[in-house]
């Protein structure tokens, strides 16, 4: 039987005969005879950080660590640690692995791995690249993302179907990883307690070890519920409050901004998006209602391992008997029945969305049966918005216009119009708070809908 391991320091995954065996993450501390590494490692994290590390996976190699520790002295050293201790209960048994790995992994870190691995005991069989890995547990359209989650980073990786799929390119979310996210939840929680009771539970590293113990649970709760209670003891004093489920959204939108603004510039001109989407970022509060809002958008979620079992269930492609290991960026992941690849064309968005106007540099344009022609130059016995010229602004551009079914953006330009940074092609329907770009840099234009005191539109 073989085993799959999924590198992410977010949550280290090994899998063997389709389940998932465990999940650690990628926390080490250095400051004994031997590293302490996953769950044991996270419930000191805050108590000695001068000797806690969590770049070994990310940033995988053989130089020293930034700083002397007394159980290492190179990031390869704490990765052994961590995995001889992390594949210990299994590999008795099982010895024979395949690595699903990051995208960014260079040839020398792959080579490091393998050796890591050896040196653990274990027999490397096969590299697949974790995105495409995790994205082909089910039959797939002919292009889609996957979004993960990894400790100091996100990555999207971009997946496109040619006699198979194959990993075409990758996009790094940098400064919005997992620790990132907590340290906002922290920082607002503290903040919270700080406004209410004067107690800031960040000024004592026992009760900041306290604040990220509980806050996966917090987590659950605010998924399910509008509010959880958060309770803190320092010093024989229990303190307590409520914190609304919308905070914990707040606090993480810097980073939701970020990946839906990758999401939206990495879509296909004028097709729908298809995202398979991690456990982890799906189970963010609030992340999935923004996802929701995206235009043609279908998000699958994945199962938590989903890179370590898909590697096993492709194991025949992926491994290599004889022979030097090479990493796998293509499977013979078969073709959804089913895959359209345009935006479609029918009326979607609800009457109570429509646009009532277009703003542009403080103007507002009321959206009628009259169509507006936005353009540097559009032509005469037209509705017209003229705007400055720039690069990849068309004499005439686009067009916005309402009929029965809603309101309507058709571009006529050479390099696009972009609706929430995606482009468009042809004709899509718009909603409030939608928002143009013609050209690049470019010249912006808000949606907006305008009612009176009583509720009813304003044209």
């Amino acid at each position: 039987m073989t085993l799959a391991i999924e590198i992410n320091d977010a949550g280290l995954a090994i899998a063997a005969d389709g389940q998932l065996l465990a999940e650690e993450p990628g926390y080490a501390m250095l400051d004994g005879r031997q590293p302490e590494t996953g769950h044991a490692a996270a419930k000191r994290m805050r108590l000695a950080p001068v000797y806690s590390e969590s770049r070994h996976w990310a940033e995988l190699g053989d130089v020293a660590l930034p700083r002397t520790m007394p159980a290492a002295t190179t990031f390869a050293e704490v990765a052994h640690a961590q995995l001889s201790a992390f594949a210990a209960p299994w590999q008795e048994r099982d010895r024979e692995t395949m690595f699903a790995v990051p995208p960014w992994y260079t040839r020398e870190q792959l080579s490091i791995l393998l050796g890591v691995a050896k040196e653990t005991g274990l027999e490397p069989v096969g590299l697949v690249d974790a995105g495409l890995a995790a994205a082909s547990l089910e039959p797939v359209p002919e292009s889609v993302m996957q979004l993960e989650l990894s400790l100091h980073r996100a990555v999207l990786t971009l997946l496109d179907y040619s006699g198979g799929l194959h990993r075409s390119r990758f996009e790094i979310i940098p400064r919005h990883g997992w620790l990132a996210l907590q340290q906002a939840w922290l920082e607002m929680v503290a903040a919270s307690f700080v406004r209410k009771t004067r107690f800031d539970p960040l000024h004592d590293a026992a009760t900041e070890q306290q604040l990220l113990d509980q806050l996966p649970a917090w987590l659950d709760s605010v998924r399910e519920a509008p509010s959880v209670t958060v309770e803190i003891e320092a010093a024989g004093t229990r303190h307590s409050l409520e914190i609304e489920a919308q905070a914990f959204a707040a606090a993480a939108q810097p980073a939701y901004r970020d990946y839906l603004r990758v999401l939206q510039q990495a879509r296909p001109a004028g097709a729908a998006m298809h995202l398979r989407l991690s456990h982890r970022l799906a189970a963010l509060p609030g992340l999935s209602d923004q996802l929701a809002e995206i235009r043609d958008c279908e998000v699958v979620v994945l199962p938590p391992g989903a890179a370590a079992i898909g590697a096993l269930a492709w194991e025949l492609a992926i491994r290599r008997n004889e022979g030097g290991l090479v990493l796998v960026q293509r499977l013979p992941t078969p073709l959804r029945a089913s895959s359209p690849s345009s935006v479609p064309e029918a009326a979607t968005v609800p009457a109570a969305a429509w646009p009532t106007h277009l703003v542009h540099r403080s103007r507002a344009y009321v959206t009628d049966e009259r169509p507006i022609t936005l353009g540097t130059a559009a032509p005469p016995g037209k509705r017209v918005l003229t705007v400055a010229p720039g690069p990849g602004i068309s004499r005439s551009h686009c067009t916005v216009l309402r009929d029965v079914d809603g309101v309507w953006l058709e571009d006529h330009s050479t390099y696009g119009t972009f609706v929430n940074e995606a482009r468009i092609n042809g004709r899509v329907q718009l909603r409030a708070g939608d928002r143009l770009r013609l050209g690049s840099p470019g010249v912006v234009c808000e949606l907006v809908r305008v009612v009176d005191d009583d509720g009813a539109t304003q044209d």
